[in-house]
């Protein structure tokens, strides 16, 4: 009985030591946008990290390959320009020592194609898609 007891201690202890360290996630794969072809489209990714979160974020850039950075707090936008056929994606962790707000848009030749809005203390936001 004792070690029941104990064994449902443990495991109460360990769980809440896991909500502490809980990440917010949002995931998503559009495959091919909905938005008329062109030779060359124009992709905005806009993120806004709430105060005290810092971000690692990892974009497809104009050579379509994917660039790193390190170390991304408060207001964060990057504009490129991407052939058709492209497969894009914008990724971010971001952390903070206490719950925070990380706010993401992506915009395609001016029209949004993903808005939206974590809270936690880790958001781990990723968000692909394929150009027409």
């Amino acid at each position: 009985m004792k070690n029941i007891f104990y064994s449902f201690l443990l495991i109460i202890a360990l769980s809440s030591c896991a909500l502490g360290v809980m990440t917010t996630v949002y995931s998503m794969s559009k495959g091919k946008l909905d938005i008329p072809q062109k030779e060359t489209h124009h992709v905005v990714y806009q993120a806004s990290f709430g105060e005290g979160l810092t971000a690692d974020v990892t974009y497809t850039d104009e050579n379509e390959q994917q660039t790193a950075l390190k170390g991304v707090n408060g207001i964060w936008e990057k504009r490129v320009t991407l052939k058709k056929g492209t497969p894009v994606q914008l990724k971010t962790l971001a952390v903070a020592k206490k719950e925070a707000k990380g706010e993401y848009k992506i915009l395609v030749d001016g029209k949004v194609v993903s808005e939206y809005i974590l809270r936690g203390k880790r958001l781990n936001y990723t968000f692909s898609f394929d150009l027409p």
